[in-house]
């Protein structure tokens, strides 16, 4: 019965799934785990998967959970299916996994309660600006060694550089749910056709780039970006050309190991005055410390926008065919960056296993590494349902229309498929642009560090408003760089001494 189950999952044409079963990933329900309708294209043999289970069981010895409480912010809808992933996967796996997803905006404040209240997760999606706190807190398992100690695939096909992202004091407190993606400077790839314009070498060849953009008409924005300085960590991710190396954060020196405040730095003086030069010479959109980004977006969409820094990878197409309603003919490209500069990849988002859940192990193996296997399980949390979100037609594997807009295809359900950590085979085709623009951000990016843990930091918030303040008023020609870095200085410079003096302990 296991040699034919194994030839019948070896129809899913994903191929690591072979080796999963030989080190023990644990793909298969165990027979006291009850019936399950099937929400993909046919059933499997139940006898054949408890028998497999009890065989992965006793190669890794590791007791399997019966059911999982998970809290998620930025996975699939109810709309577009998520109860028959989840029905897929006790299919599999015999587990039922219990997810809760609050609306975004209140996501975190809903997290924080669930702590507070009792009513812990046994895991949880957490970006990067609340995971050293939340590790800080005592709140999140080291899975390190469970980690370090793994047979199972994703050891092998897994790019360390992401789990080392999230380490923390020589500890993982969670593992990378996908890459956290990154910006690129999208171009109109038309105009610089009709005008014969290649991409930039340098800054001031980008400069050029824009003055000629300008040229084009007086409702011509030659750059727009939501914002002078981005709200969040990076804080320097967008307007690339113009920060450089300058980061106004407060960061570890390379050189002395020492962290420094960012805004008091040299390199930070010299991207301010950029900014400034840029702005007064009409090159940066008038409105850009008023932006976020949906009005960035839709100032790109209406055609009159030249250049605009904002996430590689799907987000390619749909500025593109934003763009398309208004401009049928335009077309983007992402731009390899300017030499003085690099692009900036976040750090990953992290699924991390809360301290109060029970039987940590198992939910790692089970969960964690079972979404991360290269096969079957990351097919699953990233394409979802065969019948429902995807489908073979013709030898190929296709995305379905999506249910909550049929007009769209299915896109991802737990992942995106462009920000996979492991090296997955996705049978999955991506569209050129999206190819394009990530091939552009992961040959010209830097990975940024983790955010560090503000819990012992006073006030941080305060003094990252007036970072913002003075940032803006330089560039809109308020004060000259110099004035502006003192009325910084005098504004807040006691409290930015605090913060690296506990920072530097």
């Amino acid at each position: 019965e296991i040699n034919e189950m194994k030839a019948k999952l070896k129809k899913i044409s994903l191929g690591v799934l072979a080796a999963a079963l030989s080190v023990g990933l644990f793909t298969a329900c165990s027979s006291d785990s009850g019936s399950s309708a099937s929400s993909g294209s046919g059933s499997a043999d139940t006898s054949a998967q408890a028998d497999s289970q009890e065989e992965r069981k006793d190669l890794e010895g590791v007791e399997r959970p019966t059911s999982i409480k998970m809290m998620a912010d930025t996975i699939m809808t109810k709309g577009n299916g998520i109860d028959d992933v989840l029905a897929k996967y006790k299919e599999i796996t015999g587990i039922e996994l219990v997810v809760e997803k609050p609306d975004h905006d209140v996501y975190y404040e809903t997290l924080t309660k669930a702590f507070s209240s009792g009513d812990t997760p046994d895991v949880i999606e957490i970006g990067t600006t609340y995971y050293p706190n939340f590790a800080d807190e005592g709140k999140l398992w080291d899975m390190l060694g469970a980690y370090e100690k793994s047979e199972a695939p994703v050891k092998s096909i897994i790019d360390e550089n992401y789990i080392e992202s999230l380490e923390i004091d020589g500890k993982l407190y969670g593992f990378p749910a996908q890459k956290g993606g990154g910006t690129v400077t999208y171009v109109r790839g038309d105009w610089m056709e009709e005008m014969g314009i290649e991409n930039p070498k340098n800054y001031d060849e980008f400069i050029e780039m824009l003055r000629k953009f300008k040229e084009r008409g007086e409702d011509i924005i030659p750059i727009t970006a939501a914002g002078a300085m981005n709200s969040e960590s990076p804080y320097n991710i967008f307007l690339r050309e113009f920060y450089q190396d300058a980061n106004p954060d407060f960061y570890k020196n390379s050189n002395s190991g020492r962290y420094v405040d960012g805004m008091t730095q040299p390199e930070m003086k010299d991207a301010l005055q950029r900014l400034q030069d840029a702005h007064e010479e009409g090159l940066l959109d008038r409105e850009i410390v008023t932006n976020d980004t949906s009005k960035a977006r839709n100032k790109f969409f209406s055609g009159n926008v030249g250049c605009f820094n904002y996430w590689a990878g799907n987000w390619s197409v749909k500025i593109e065919e934003k763009l398309h309603k208004n401009v049928p003919e335009g077309f983007i490209k992402a731009l390899t960056p300017i030499k003085e500069a690099n692009y900036i990849e976040r750090p990953s988002t992290a699924y991390s296993i809360t301290d109060k859940a029970e039987n940590k192990i198992g939910i790692y193996k089970f969960l964690i590494e079972f979404m991360h296997d290269g096969g079957e399980g990351q097919m699953l949390f990233t394409h979802g349902v065969e019948g429902i979100h995807w489908a073979k037609d013709g030898g190929k594997t296709v995305a379905l229309p999506s249910r909550s807009n049929p007009d769209s295809l299915f896109d991802r359900a737990f992942f995106d498929p462009e920000l996979s950590v492991t090296k997955f085979d996705d049978p999955i085709s991506l569209d050129p642009r999206v190819r394009d623009s990530l091939d552009v951000l992961n040959k010209n990016s830097t990975l940024a560090s983790l955010p560090y843990s503000t819990n012992h930091i006073e006030d941080l918030d305060k003094v990252n408003a007036v970072k913002k303040e003075i940032v803006n008023k330089i560039l809109l020609g308020e004060r000259t760089v110099d004035e502006g870095i003192e009325e910084y200085k005098s504004k807040v410079g006691d409290k930015a001494e605090a913060i690296l003096d506990t920072l530097n302990g």
